[in-house]
């Protein structure tokens, strides 16, 4: 989603009763990523930052290896899950603006010990051949061709893929992330935390003020584990009783930290780079005694800063905040009653369509919530202000990104379905009523133009409640209206909720420039795109 909210805004966009649920189990946060024959546990008390590759004469060359490993996560014992290079986050990758990014993924991930005999017919809507991988770099407008940002590439177990991706000299500067985008295996590897940071450097790294304040990048994510500390396979083929993507404990974490803690002197700024690379969890984050001053959203800088308490996140959502510290004392960065660890249970924004929807019960195969108690928060972040220093400001201006957006060229109406599988408990996940298919035309829409897109949730009313959130590849998109309202100022985004009620729709432009080619458009509920939420879009001449 990624917007901030004061509260005329939060009852326009129909999040008048935004509640939360809080799961039990272990409340604790990624940490370093070290062997557990190392003996080394991670220091709770230490702000871990991940490890930072910057690119050299042009070129950012990496190798990054897809494999599992015991870490250190703080919690009571070493986790068993997959990695990047053995760490959760990955390193982070700092480019410039015209630099080429050079990546060899290298797939080290076990052989899956099961067929697609042992698991039933195939079917490309469920779970299927997770430990294949591939790559992609969500955010970048950059070729989606050939070995670029090509989410239909794949790579086996035992199998390299060399990724070449110009970044174009006009990138604006910003903060993306890369992940694995292999249908069907999505899901699996970015809950067990196969992400990192990618930045790019531009105009707004110029700003006085804002190059004056030190600088944090925070992975926020969410770790899926079983009572063993292990990450458990999906199940394709699930009973009622079952999940496709089990789990019993959920590790929310800061740069692979339990709670991690900074520290800032009275009248410090700091600048706060977050991504939300959970799976599909919708993070509400605030900080106790302090306003969060919005700078960009998914690397898309605004005019001026925006000052707000409280700043909501949907899965895959980037946000550049700066943040100038009070009076001495200690205060959480806060997970607020408004988060959801859950997509489908309280805590996700619903709308004028269903005032009443945080009461539903959780759907068939989805992972029933660990705990519906008590509202709470959740921390997840430490800041402890003491000390003297400076007196820093904060700017007043900002580079905004806001390139005009030509004529629009054509409409679509493009909805997001669910609906009951007849004869069976199974719910079927699509794009206008078909689940992703390969086969499938795509959309083609011609280089150069605009078109305008109406999201909608079109889930069967008859079955419980979903949110979904919107991605689309290589292009970004102005969203204009929010259930056919038009907004006084429209926001820049690659990603956006689509909330819960049937028929909640929202509306956007966007520019299909610079590069031809077939990409996706998807729910970032990733468990969604997996079950089918996903279809093709092809730039042509």
């Amino acid at each position: 989603m990624g917007l901030i909210v004061s509260r005329r805004m939060a009852l326009r966009l129909g999040f008048g009763a935004v509640m939360g649920t809080v799961f039990g189990g272990a409340a604790v946060s990624c940490a370093s990523m070290r062997d557990e024959a190392d003996g080394d546990r991670a220091d709770p008390d230490e702000f871990h930052v991940p490890e930072v590759v910057r690119s050299a004469d042009g070129v950012l060359a990496v190798s990054l290896t897809s494999v599992v490993a015991s870490v250190d996560m703080g919690a009571e014992r070493p986790v068993t899950t997959y990695t990047y290079d053995g760490m959760v986050p990955g390193r982070t990758w700092e480019v410039q603006a015209g630099d080429t990014l050079r990546i060899d993924l290298v797939n080290d991930l076990p052989e899956l010990d099961v067929s697609h005999e042992d698991m039933g017919a195939f079917d490309m809507s469920r779970p299927h051949e997770w430990t294949t991988t591939n790559l992609h770099t969500h955010g970048l407008h950059v070729s989606p061709q050939g070995n670029g940002d090509n989410v239909f590439l794949s790579v086996a177990p035992g199998g390299t893929q060399r990724y070449e991706i110009p970044i174009p000299s006009h990138h604006p500067g910003g903060i993306h992330w890369y992940h694995p985008h292999r249908h069907g295996a999505v899901c699996q590897q970015v809950r067990a935390g196969m992400a990192g940071m990618i930045i790019v450097r531009g105009e707004i790294d110029q700003v006085p003020e804002v190059r004056a304040a030190k600088e944090q990048v925070m992975v926020l994510q969410a770790i899926e584990l079983g009572d063993d500390f292990q990450l458990a396979e999906p199940i394709p083929y699930p009973t009622t009783e079952q999940s496709f993507f089990p789990r019993t404990q959920i590790l929310y974490t800061v740069n692979g930290r339990l709670t991690p803690k900074i520290t800032m002197y009275p009248g410090e700024v700091q600048r706060w780079r977050l991504v939300n690379a959970a799976e599909g969890k919708y993070m509400s984050l605030a900080l106790e005694g302090h306003a969060l001053n919005v700078l960009a959203w998914d690397g898309l800088t605004l005019a001026e800063p925006e000052p707000s308490d409280v700043a909501l996140l949907s899965a895959g959502n980037r946000v550049e905040l700066l943040v100038k510290a009070g009076a001495p004392g200690t205060y959480n960065l806060v997970l607020t009653p408004g988060s959801s660890q859950h997509p489908d249970i309280p805590g996700m924004p619903h709308s004028p369509n269903d005032p009443g929807g945080s009461t539903e019960e959780h759907s068939p195969h989805e992972p029933p919530p660990m705990s519906t108690g008590e509202l709470e928060v959740r921390p997840i972040l430490t800041l402890k202000v003491a000390g003297e220093g400076p007196e820093m400001n904060l700017p007043s201006t900002l580079p905004a990104y806001d390139p005009p957006m030509p004529p629009i060229a054509r409409t679509r109406e493009v909805r997001y379905t669910v609906e009951r599988e007849p004869g069976n408990e199974f719910e079927t996940f699509g794009i206008n009523g078909f689940p992703y298919s390969p086969e499938r035309e795509p959309y083609q829409p011609r280089l150069g133009t605009a078109e305008e897109w109406t999201i909608v949730n079109a889930t069967d009313p008859k079955l419980a409640r979903h949110a979904h959130v919107l991605h689309i590849h290589v292009n970004p998109f102005k969203i204009t209206k929010i259930n056919g309202e038009a907004l006084d100022k429209p926001l820049w985004r690659d990603t956006w909720v689509l909330t819960g009620g049937t028929g909640d729709s929202f509306t956007f432009e966007t520019h299909f420039a610079d590069f031809t080619g077939q990409f996706v458009q998807h729910c970032h509920i990733l468990s969604h795109e997996d079950l089918g939420m996903m279809e093709a879009v092809e730039v042509i001449e």
